[in-house]
C-alpha cells in the first residue's frame, strides 16, 4: 500500500472505501426531538437554494430530484419565471450526501442533476459545465472566489474527497499541530453537518473562518426566515453553534456532536487526524433532550421568554414598593427603566443557555447586584456570585440578595484569582469587555488568564458609549483578547472565549 502526498504533508494512503453516511444518535429522546427538525431544515433548504435565485442572491443553484420530483418542482420553478436543466442524470443514494457520483443502473432508481436559474443564466452554465469552466460554474452558483481557488486546488488538484483537514489548517494557519487543530468561527462557516444535509452555504468554504462564505450564509438564512422557515433556521443556526469533532483514521470520519455521531467515509490516512470546532456549549433542558440553547441565540430567535417571565425579572421582586434610589445609579444608570432596558438582552441570553439545574455565575464587576438578581428570578437554582471594588455597591448587593450576602465580595476584578476561592472553577462569568481596555496590557492578560483557567464560559455584554464606539460587540470582544462564539451581529450580549 503506497503512501500518497497530501495538503499540509498529510500522510495519504492510496485507497477510498466506497461511499456510505451512518448516524448514532445520542439516546432516544434526544433522536425524538432533533431527529424531524433535522428533516426540516433539509427539506427547508431545498427551497432556499432556488429561492435565493429570487432574492438576487445568486444567478443559478444545482438540485438534485427524481424525476416525479422534477416535474412538479419544474412547474413551480416556471411559474416564478426560472429555468431548469437536467445536467445529467445519477445512481440513487439513500445517503443525505455522497462525495462522488453514482453511475445510473439500468433497471434501478436514478435522479436528475438539475441547474436551476434565469434562462439567460442557465443557458451560461450548461456553456460553462460543457466546457469544463470550473471558476465560471462557482460564479453563477454564488460561491466566494477565495473558496473556488480552494475547491480547485484541494478537490479537483489534490484529488481528495474531503476537505476538513486543509479547511483547519487554512484556520489556524502556520505553526499549527501535524495531527489535531482546534479552530473557531461563525456558525455559517460551520460544514462539518453536511453529511446530515445540515449547513447555511451550498459550498466547501476554504476556511472555518471565511468572511465572504459568513455574509452568504447570513443572506441565505435570512432569505429562509422571510420565506416562512423561522423555526427551522432557529434550529440551524443552533446546530451549526455547537461545538463538534472531525476525526479521520484510514479511510472513515467520525464526527461527533452533542446529539449524534455521523461515520462516513473520507481520505485515508495512515495516523488520526483530529479537528475540533469549538462552540455553543449544548445543555439539555429536559429528558426529551431539548438543548437550552433552543433556536439560536439572536434576536430572530422564536423561542422568547414569556411575558410572564420578562415581567417577573423586570419587577426585581419589588411588588407595589419603589426600589431604594441606590437601586439603578449604582449601576451607572438614571433610571430604572433605562437599566432595564439595558439589561433585557443579557437577561434573556442567560435564560437560554443557562440549566434549570444548578450552575454557578459569577459576576465580574456586579455593582449592586441588580443583574444578578433578574437571572435568579427566572433561574432559581443558579448560584451567584459577584465581585466590585466599591464597597457601597456590596453592601446593596447583599441587602438586594439576602440568601447569598457571603457570595458578594470588595475587591479588584483583576485581581480576581486571589479573591474568588468558592469555587474551583465557574460555570459561567459576566464580564463587559471594556473593562480589559481600561487597564494596561498586563493587568488585562492577568484577568484573561483567570477566565481561562476559572470559568467554562463567558457571558460578554456592552451598552452605551462602548457599543457606538466599536460599531458593536464584535467589534469590541477581539480588542479585548475574545472571541464570540456565535452571535447575531447587532446583538450586544453573547457567548465568548478568551
Amino acid at each position: 500500500m503506497n503512501e500518497l502526498r497530501g495538503w499540509g504533508n498529510m500522510k495519504r494512503l492510496d485507497f477510498l472505501l466506497p461511499d456510505f453516511v451512518r448516524v448514532s444518535w445520542n439516546g432516544d429522546p434526544i433522536r425524538t426531538v432533533w431527529e424531524p427538525r433535522i428533516q426540516r431544515v433539509r427539506k427547508a433548504w431545498m427551497e432556499i437554494e432556488w429561492l435565493s435565485i429570487l432574492s438576487g442572491v445568486r444567478r443559478c443553484c444545482v438540485a438534485i430530484a427524481s424525476p416525479q420530483h422534477f416535474l412538479e418542482q419544474a412547474a413551480r420553478w416556471t411559474e416564478n419565471g426560472l429555468s431548469s436543466l437536467p445536467m445529467e442524470m445519477q445512481g440513487l443514494s439513500n445517503a443525505t450526501y455522497t462525495s462522488t457520483r453514482i453511475n445510473p443502473e439500468f433497471g434501478k432508481p436514478f435522479v436528475f442533476r438539475i441547474v436551476v436559474g434565469k434562462t439567460e443564466d442557465v443557458a451560461l452554465f450548461k456553456k460553462a459545465y460543457e466546457a469544463g469552466d470550473e471558476n465560471q460554474i462557482g460564479t453563477l452558483l454564488g460561491y466566494p472566489r477565495c473558496c473556488q481557488d480552494f475547491f480547485r486546488n484541494i478537490w479537483v488538484e489534490q484529488g481528495m474527497i474531503d476537505t476538513t483537514w486543509p479547511m483547519a489548517q487554512a484556520t489556524a494557519g502556520p505553526g499549527g499541530s501535524c495531527e489535531e487543530i482546534e479552530v473557531y468561527g461563525p456558525a455559517e462557516a460551520n460544514i462539518l453537518w453536511r453529511w446530515m444535509g445540515i449547513r447555511a452555504v451550498p459550498h466547501l468554504p476554504c476556511s472555518f473562518a471565511c468572511q465572504p462564505t459568513v455574509d452568504l450564509g447570513k443572506t441565505l438564512m435570512a432569505v429562509g426566515r422571510e420565506s416562512g422557515f423561522r423555526d427551522e433556521m432557529a434550529w440551524l443556526s443552533e446546530m451549526l453553534s455547537w461545538s463538534v469533532e472531525w476525526s479521520a483514521y484510514r479511510g472513515i470520519a467520525q464526527i461527533k456532536t452533542p446529539i449524534l455521531t455521523v461515520s462516513t467515509r473520507t481520505d485515508a490516512t495512515s495516523i488520526k487526524y483530529r479537528v475540533i470546532r469549538q462552540g455553543q456549549p449544548y445543555f439539555e433542558r429536559d429528558t426529551y433532550g431539548e438543548s437550552g440553547l433552543a433556536h439560536h441565540l439572536n434576536n430572530e430567535c422564536s423561542a422568547v421568554p414569556s411575558q410572564e417571565a420578562v415581567a417577573s425579572w423586570e419587577s426585581c421582586n419589588h411588588g407595589a414598593e419603589s426600589p431604594p434610589g441606590w437601586y439603578a445609579s449604582d449601576n451607572g444608570f438614571r433610571t430604572e427603566l433605562e437599566m432595564d432596558q439595558a439589561h433585557r438582552p443579557i437577561v434573556e441570553l442567560a435564560m437560554r443557555i443557562l440549566s434549570d439545574e444548578t450552575q454557578t455565575l459569577l459576576d465580574l464587576g456586579c455593582g449592586n447586584g441588580a443583574l444578578l438578581k433578574k437571572i435568579l428570578m427566572v433561574k432559581p437554582k443558579v448560584i451567584p456570585y459577584g465581585i466590585d471594588a466599591d464597597p457601597e455597591r456590596i453592601e446593596h448587593a447583599r441587602i438586594l440578595i439576602t440568601g447569598f450576602a457571603d457570595h458578594f465580595i470588595t475587591g479588584d476584578i483583576f485581581e480576581a484569582e486571589q479573591i474568588c476561592t468558592h469555587q474551583q472553577k465557574y460555570d459561567i462569568a459576566l464580564l463587559m469587555p471594556g473593562r480589559l481596555l481600561e487597564v494596561r496590557a498586563k493587568r488585562a492578560e492577568r484577568l484573561r488568564d483567570f477566565l481561562r483557567k476559572g470559568c467554562k464560559y463567558l457571558l460578554v455584554y456592552a451598552y452605551g458609549d462602548w457599543l457606538t464606539r466599536y460599531n458593536n460587540l464584535q467589534g469590541l470582544a477581539p480588542r479585548a483578547g475574545l472571541r464570540l462564539l456565535s452571535l447575531d451581529e447587532d446583538a450586544p450580549a453573547g457567548l465568548a472565549r478568551v
